[in-house]
């Protein structure tokens, strides 16, 4: 299951993803948040909460290169990944992130998250 929405007074992309995300959830999240990133400014913050995935298909990459990359041509700044205990996850979106060229920083929870984003970062 997902969430994708748009904070536009935070410019920011906040994309939730939980339990086990299928290979047509995993298209579907991708076309929300491409959606969603039309609605955001240049130098925008990306905030993605991993905690709670428990599955994620292998072919699932292609589509978060692909929001990943249209972020990055939108000109993004900063993300924070909260990742719980979700290291399967996390690596996979990690990867994703490298293809590209950017680091997220890792959270533990939805609040440390909020907090760095609405923080200039330490």
């Amino acid at each position: 299951m997902f969430s994708v929405e748009a904070l536009v007074g935070k410019n920011r992309l906040v994309i939730r993803l939980w339990g086990v995300v299928t290979e047509a959830e995993a298209l579907q999240i991708g076309d929300a948040a491409l959606a969603a990133l039309e609605r955001l400014r240049p130098g925008l913050d990306i905030l993605s909460d991993l905690h709670g995935v428990t599955g994620l298909p292998e072919s699932s990459s292609g589509q978060f290169d692909r929001v990943v990359e249209a972020a990055r041509v939108r000109g993004f700044r900063r993300v924070v990944r909260v990742v719980g205990h979700s290291v399967a996850a996390a690596v996979r979106f990690q990867q994703s992130s490298r293809r590209v060229g950017h680091e997220a920083y890792l959270a533990f929870s939805l609040e440390e998250a909020e907090r760095l984003l609405d923080n200039p970062w330490p």
